[in-house]
């Protein structure tokens, strides 16, 4: 897992599932980052681009979209974990077309993003959303302290 080279991503959103979550360690950017790129992806299915290149480029999204005239609360992660977030997304949307893959080096993630991505838009963005729940159901629960 690479570590990350700024302090503890907080995107200041209360319904945040990531930044929500406890414990915050150095997996909040990265989490977070994950979920950004998924909801946008949403929006990027329904607007017909391809499910490959949605799921490519995921940092390089994510630096335009929090950027100097972006978003202050889009999660940016440094350059050096943008493959990372890359092959995570790609898993991620994997497992949410039925790969019960436990590995973001499964061979098999090749065939079933390519099987995905023969469908369409509508199913794009299903599989989107079914990603993000799962994502945001792995995620260590957060715990109030009173």
């Amino acid at each position: 897992m690479p570590r990350t080279t700024s302090p503890t991503w907080n995107c200041h959103q209360e319904a945040c599932a990531a930044c929500t979550a406890s414990p915050r360690d150095n997996m909040t950017l990265l989490r977070c980052s994950l979920l950004v790129l998924l909801e946008h992806g949403r929006w990027m299915a329904s607007d017909d681009i391809p499910l490959p290149q949605i799921l490519s480029a995921g940092g390089d999204y994510l630096n335009h979209l929090g950027g100097p005239d972006g978003d202050a609360d889009v999660p940016v992660p440094p350059p050096e974990q943008w493959a990372w977030i890359e092959a995570e997304m790609r898993l991620a949307v994997a497992r949410a077309a039925g790969l019960d893959a436990v590995s973001a080096l499964d061979p098999r993630i090749k065939k079933v993003l390519a099987k995905a991505a023969r469908r369409s838009w509508r199913h794009h963005v299903d599989l989107l959303d079914l990603a993000a729940e799962q994502l945001a159901e792995h995620l260590p629960q957060h715990t109030r302290t009173a």
